[in-house]
């Protein structure tokens, strides 16, 4: 009998395997980390440390969402040594495979299903070849799939065992730990418990007998009691009922944005044909055994999508959807056999009349061969949207991926795929200029960029950043984690309450998702904002070109920052080996590239606050530091010059042009400067008039640094000792159509080894 059972496991894993290698090599193409995930480690090392679960020392602000995930990454970093950055995409893993064991248990023993087989590998078809469901497998460090697993596990127990006592006491328990993990649960937790009611009245069981309310109290009074206690713990911690990340999210109704977001999902992930066929299979057992299991799924599907609506999605794509897929998967694999055994049988009775003899009848034939439409119709965009996306490997703000016959000629041959991919690319690219669900692409280059820029700050010696050290920044996440000592002001909320709770006045056109909170004016100030940390530098004298100090942390490791009071800066750095140069002495200004150290001698533009002097055409140009732009690097100070507009963003144009300066053949012109590469954006320099040089971006929001000789330009015989100029320029409307430009000054060059 156990050899029996053996065989029988090891012919059901060669079924399904060519499904779960599909899976596989999805999420290997999809994996990735988040700067969001982040927070929660950051909130994991303070656990850690003793100092509670808090992002800033002494500050209770509950600024994660997931309070199961981050008491899991810190009992797994305690007890087993593995950091979270580690461990969390493998516990989604981990979460992925039990998700799967469920739906296909699910499959395995529900009573009266036909073709029991077929519907558990075609629903497991639907689910792996699932490019959004591989996305999640990983989860960008987040906890989307543990929540997947719980909301799905909490289904399949009531499903298959309501009838059994512990069957719905499982049930409970794991509609509790998704609302631990996520603040959705609740909902979807009320959903099972009114589907639940109304079952056992169509299965005309007494509702107010003593049986129901023992059952009731099995399946309501362990997740009551638990999610009370949560409730509890939070408002006597952190002061409030609701997470700080609810007040810095929700600002009011969102549909316009929800629906583009659920059109989009529905068109890209095929729900407009999971959900007809999960209904219909609802509707063909419901009529053959009474039994609305199929209608939970759906229920819980159709009330979180109104959830979805009203809040305007999400920034991530399509993440809070994740549960849907391994909860239609089955129904609607259930349902394309119902229609394929409805097909059959009307062929079988019309064969003799119409075809004689030699009509396929085989309910399994037709019910394969309408899979195949279904699962291209579900699959094949996101499947090409991801490996497009996959494909990036550079930093790009606003990312659309639009689909064409270039990157996409095959699925735009496919009958009515024109116009699904029009509609698509249409809600995705308006959904993106707000903001709404960002490919995991986006979310991936942002954090390697910004983990390869802060990673190193680990080596650092602890207690080097004062305590009264406090920083303001919009993406605090990877900088908060590796920056361990160094207390932050997230400017969108997330881990600030006053911030959370200042008041949004803009319209929902103007918004931006999870991104519409900001300061109050003078909060920063109040709070004493003094310190701007800069990524590390490998020797002082590039540490002191991005920022006004810098202090050696780690061999070959400098810290460079910038300080609001120099007396401030000298006390608390006393006993360290301080280097510093004055901000508006341009002498002050060094660095060493290769054998060689340039020393500043002036000023063209600095952009701390203002344009220095520069002229400005056009509505695109203005200065970082008089609003916020998201995920920079590399610049100095908190202004640069910018021609990325506040509200039209790319769609913009103008130029900047600098004062007129002269210079000496031997002397250098150094800046920083980042945006886009197209032929229609950049920096030019101009001689009496004529364009001599010109630099652009490289379609990243990093800084690079320019070091160009001005002997080149006495070279060509035009005079340096005046009509010297640099136009930045943008008259591009297109995508990275934006340059930005930092710190622009004329240097001298000496020998490495020379004083100066």
């Amino acid at each position: 009998m156990f050899m029996l059972q053996v065989v029988r496991g090891a012919r059901h894993l060669l079924f399904y395997l060519p499904w779960l290698a599909l899976l596989g090599w999805l999420t290997s193409v999809a994996w990735f980390l988040c700067d969001d995930a982040f927070i929660s480690f950051r909130y994991v090392r303070n656990l850690l440390e003793g100092h509670g679960l808090v992002f800033n020392p002494g500050e209770y602000v509950e600024g994660y969402s997931n309070f199961l995930w981050v008491l899991e990454l810190a009992a797994i970093w305690g007890i087993f040594g593995v950091r979270p950055e580690q461990a969390a995409p493998w516990l989604s893993v981990v979460c992925t495979a039990t998700t799967i064991a469920a739906m296909l248990w699910w499959v395995g023993r529900m009573p009266g299903m036909r073709h029991r087989s077929l519907v558990g590998w075609m629903a497991l078809g639907l689910l792996c070849s699932s490019a959004t469901f591989a996305v999640w497998t990983s989860g960008g460090g987040l906890e989307t799939r543990q929540f997947t697993f719980f909301i799905v596990l909490a289904v399949v127990c009531l499903g298959l065992y309501r009838d059994n006592r512990w069957g719905l006491l499982a049930a409970s328990l794991s509609l509790a730990a998704a609302a631990y993990t996520r603040p959705e649960g609740p909902l979807l937790a009320v959903c099972c418990f009114g589907w639940f009611a109304v079952q056992r009245a169509c299965e005309r069981r007494r509702l107010a007998g003593r049986e129901f309310w023992a059952d009731c109290s099995y399946l309501i009074a362990p997740f009551a009691l638990l999610v009370a206690a949560h409730y509890l713990f939070r408002y006597s911690y952190y002061g409030e009922w609701l997470p700080n990340t609810y007040y810095a999210k929700h600002i009011r109704p969102w549909y316009e944005s929800g629906f583009r977001y659920l059109e989009a999902a529905a068109l890209e992930t095929g729900l407009y044909l999971l959900l007809p066929l999960s209904w219909l299979a609802l509707r063909a057992r419901w009529q053959s055994q009474r039994d609305g299991t199929y209608g939970l799924a759906l229920l819980c599907v159709v009330a979180h999508m109104a959830y979805a609506l009203r809040i305007g999605g999400d920034h991530f794509e399509y993440r809070p959807l994740d549960f849907y897929w391994p909860l239609l998967a089955v129904p609607a694999a259930a349902g394309i056999v119902h229609l394929g055994v409805v097909t059959a049988g009307a062929l079988r009775r019309m064969r003799a009349f119409v075809w004689g003899g030699g009509v396929i009848t085989n309910p399994q034939a037709w019910a394969l061969a309408l899979f195949v439409p279904v699962l291209f119709y579900a699959g094949a965009m996101q499947g090409v949207l991801l490996f497009e996306g996959a494909a990036i490997r550079e930093r790009i703000m606003l990312l659309h991926i639009e689909l064409n016959e270039k990157n996409a000629g095959w699925l735009l041959a496919a009958p009515g795929m024109p116009m699904l991919v029009a509609i698509s690319n249409d809600l995705r690219r308006q959904s993106t200029q707000q903001l709404v669900g960002f490919r995991f692409t986006e979310h991936r280059e942002l954090a390697n960029m910004q983990i390869q820029s802060w990673k190193p700050y680990e080596k650092a010696e602890r207690g080097v950043i004062p305590d009264d050290a406090l920083m303001a920044y919009g993406a605090p996440g990877i900088v908060g984690y590796y920056v361990v000592d160094l207390k932050i002001i997230d400017t969108h909320g997330l881990t600030d309450a006053t911030v959370a709770r200042n008041p949004v006045s803009k319209p929902n056109r103007k918004r931006y998702i999870a991104h519409d909170r900001s300061p109050p004016p003078g909060y920063l100030q109040q709070r004493g904002v003094n310190f701007h940390l800069s990524p590390p530098s490998s020797n002082e004298d590039r540490a002191l070109f991005f920022a006004n100090y810098a202090v050696k942390v780690a061999p070959d490791l400098w810290m460079p920052f910038n300080a609001s009071d120099h007396q401030w800066v000298l006390e608390r750095f006393a006993d360290r080996d301080l280097a510093y140069k004055s901000p508006t002495d341009p002498a002050g200004n060094r660095f060493r590239l290769g054998d060689h150290r340039y020393i500043g001698e002036q000023f063209l533009g600095r952009f701390e606050s203002g344009l220095d002097g520069w002229s400005v055409e056009g509505e695109a140009v203005t200065n970082h530091s008089e609003y916020r732009v998201w995920g920079m690097g590399r610049h100095v100070g908190p202004g640069f010059l910018t021609s990325y507009h506040p509200h039209k963003r790319d769609n913009a144009t103008g130029k900047a042009l600098s004062p007129e300066f002269s210079a000496r053949a031997d002397q250098y012109l150094a800046f920083l400067i980042a945006g886009g590469s197209g032929h229609d954006v950049g920096l030019r320099l101009l001689a009496d008039g004529e364009q001599v040089a010109v630099w652009r971006g490289q379609n990243s929001a990093r800084f690079a640094l320019i070091v160009y000789p001005l002997a080149d330009v006495a070279d060509k015989r035009l005079r340096l000792d005046k009509h010297l100029q640099l136009e930045l320029f943008d008259d591009s409307l297109g995508s990275w159509g934006h340059i930005m430009l930092d710190h622009v000054m004329l240097m001298r060059r000496e020998a490495a080894g020379s004083q100066g």
